[in-house]
């Protein structure tokens, strides 16, 4: 038997649990589901500023939460969708991937076909926001063989199958990529355009609050956008945000290749083939857990004493890591040898308890989270967190 549990902010329904709250602080389970959604179909669950959406194996697209700008996609406009409902508009396609920004939404087919819907007062929806201000049904873009989808703030990122990066929305600090005729850079996109200067061929995005990640073929994490917590890896007190892509170093991983990349709105997780995680950005939350050189990273005034890290430090859990999942500020850790029983692990922001733990007091390392049966996987919003288990 399998089981969806959800936990953290819910003033806008997005926990699905069919009722509004400031918040739930421990594990609760989402029980009123559509009966064309069973739990052992759910292969992922992505959350934004206050909306969630649960995608299954059969392609199937469900959402539920904040829909002040139809961001939830069930047709509707209004303050909340307190159960998850399936997405309009999609009945007849295979979706494979979605990725939620504040207020609107990215998806992704099978075929490599996007969809978009939600807010589009900053063109984040890639068309100019003066035909489609927003939207509560997804409208299809002009993009062909998609592979992968991020969503900021206010901007939106899809990688395709030849290597390509397009973005479009929001840009004042360079998240973009693009710069204009006259090498200024772009601060309002409102279609699709490719990313210059990309460094090799993307096969992944994600998208910070206002930073853009691109992992290469080849292993390689480009960045460009905000660094004012020294997301992209550089010193902020040299470089407070960049508009075309950079590199990451190398070294930074060990030298060793990545192969997958999570990012949450001010920090970014990397893993390598060895298995080796590697976090860097904004700290101040505990959500980058502690520094390599701690000696009491629990206390107060380890607490305080930096407020980001931008060169990536190794995440240390004790056992391997299978996926990692990140909230605006907080992150969700899978973890447990194969053939064990999966182990969810908490940490960071958690003031909407977003942590599960019980309190809303910020978590500064990661911590073991009690959750029924063996966790098979974890999904976050913003401020709220979910998992799937498998109960014994």
């Amino acid at each position: 038997m399998t089981a969806l549990y959800a936990w953290g902010a819910n003033s806008h329904g997005q926990l699905g649990l069919g009722f509004v709250s400031e918040q739930v602080t421990t594990p609760v389970r989402v029980e009123d589901l559509p009966d064309n959604l069973s739990e052992s179909s759910i292969c992922r669950v992505s959350g934004g500023g206050g909306h969630t959406f649960i995608l299954t194996s059969s392609g199937k697209l469900f959402g539920s939460g904040w829909n002040s700008s139809g961001q939830v996609g069930d047709g509707t406009q209004g303050r909340a969708v307190a159960t998850f409902q399936q997405i309009r508009g999609l009945e007849g396609q295979h979706m494979v991937g979605v990725a939620c920004g504040w207020a609107h939404s990215v998806a992704f087919s099978r075929g490599g076909k996007v969809w978009v819907w939600g807010c589009n007062t900053h063109g984040q929806l890639g068309i100019p926001k003066e035909e489609v201000p927003f939207t509560s049904l997804p409208i299809c873009l002009d993009i062909s063989n998609v592979v992968s989808v991020g969503a900021g703030l206010r901007h939106t990122a899809v990688t395709t199958r030849d290597g390509r990066v397009y973005t479009w929305g929001h840009g004042h600090r360079g998240q973009l990529g693009h710069l204009d005729s006259d090498g200024k850079m772009v601060k309002i996109q409102n279609v699709p355009r490719v990313v210059d200067h990309l460094q090799g061929k993307a096969s992944m995005v994600v998208c910070g609050q206002n930073t853009t990640y691109a992992l290469t073929t080849d292993g390689r994490v480009l960045a460009w956008g905000d660094n004012k917590w020294g997301q992209l890896a550089h010193d902020p007190r040299n470089v407070a945000f960049f508009a075309c892509p950079i590199p990451i170093p190398p070294n930074y991983f060990g030298a060793e290749k990545v192969t997958f990349l999570r990012s949450g709105w001010t920090h970014c997780i990397a893993k390598t083939v060895s298995g080796v995680m590697y976090v860097w950005g904004r700290s101040c939350y505990g959500q980058l857990g502690p520094a390599e050189d701690d000696e009491d990273s629990t206390s107060d005034d380890a607490a305080k004493t930096s407020q980001c890290r931008f060169i990536p430090g190794m995440l240390s859990i004790g056992k391997e890591v299978q996926d990692i999942q990140c909230g605006s500020e907080h992150n969700l850790a899978l973890v447990g040898e194969e053939g064990e029983a999966g182990v969810l692990y908490t940490w960071g922001w958690n003031e909407h308890g977003n942590c599960g733990d019980g309190t809303t007091i910020n978590i500064l390392k990661p911590t073991q989270l009690a959750v029924p049966g063996s966790v098979g996987l974890a999904g976050a919003g913003s401020g709220h967190s979910f998992a799937l288990a498998k109960l014994f």
